[in-house]
Parts: C-alpha cells; sequence; structure tokens
C-alpha cells in the first residue's frame, strides 16, 4: 500500500511542478519608468478586480520594440501594494506583458490613458519593484 501512496503523492507533486512553467501570457517585457502623473488608486480588490493605469516616462525598455517616450501601464489590485508604494516622480522596475495575466476581466478606472500608448499597446505589469 505504501508504494501506491509514494506513487501517488510523487505524480501529484511533478505534475504540479511541471504546470507551473511558462505560465506568463503574451510578449513579456522589462520597463524601467519613472511615473510621470499622479496615480488613481482603486478601492481594493475583492468583489470586483480593480486596476488602474500608471503613466511613465520610459527610462529603460528591453524585450519590445517601443518609439514612444513615455507608456501607460495597467496595474492590477493597486491598492495591495504598501501605502504610498506607486508616487509620481519615482523610479521603478516592472516586468509586464502585452497581456492579461488573469482568466478574468478588470475595472479599469482610468482606461482611456492607454489611448497614449503607441500602436494600442495595453502592457500589464507582473511585478512592480521601486527602485531606491
Amino acid at each position: 500500500m505504501k508504494p501506491f501512496i509514494f506513487a501517488g503523492l510523487f505524480s501529484i507533486i511533478c505534475s504540479t511542478a511541471y504546470c507551473q512553467t511558462g505560465s506568463v501570457r503574451g510578449q513579456q517585457f522589462n520597463l524601467t519608468g519613472k511615473i510621470i502623473e499622479e496615480v488613481q488608486l482603486t478601492p481594493g480588490c475583492g468583489y470586483f478586480a480593480w486596476a488602474t493605469v500608471v503613466a511613465f516616462e520610459v527610462l529603460d525598455l528591453t524585450g519590445i520594440d517601443y518609439p514612444s517616450s513615455s507608456i501607460g501601464v495597467i496595474i492590477t489590485c493597486p491598492g495591495f501594494y504598501e501605502k504610498n508604494f506607486l508616487e509620481k516622480g519615482k523610479t521603478y522596475q516592472l516586468v509586464c506583458s502585452n497581456e492579461n495575466q488573469a482568466d478574468f476581466d478588470w475595472v479599469i478606472v482610468n482606461k482611456g490613458l492607454l489611448k497614449k500608448n503607441s500602436f494600442s499597446l495595453e502592457p500589464y505589469a507582473i511585478t512592480v519593484k521601486k527602485v531606491p
């Protein structure tokens, strides 16, 4: 009986580890940018999945050809970050994708900022780190 339990647990662990590789949808790229407009915060995520668009001055961009000097990035659940994390004038490193990573849509409060992006790009932040 023990060999069957061991084999079952081993197969579950291996399949779980295999399933979590390569899970980023779309084209991934890295952005170092400075926030150039006040960030419009949202209510906390819960029943509704909130997101906001943050406008960045492009300081460094790798992994995608983008001709403009500014870009709007969709930050999901901005209320989950620490207080005053997203501040105008501060520099951030982001890993982004040109596709939504969730299996649902977001309520984006200021989606109009995305119209300023070149070639209708709607980037979603995967990770956001403040540069000290």
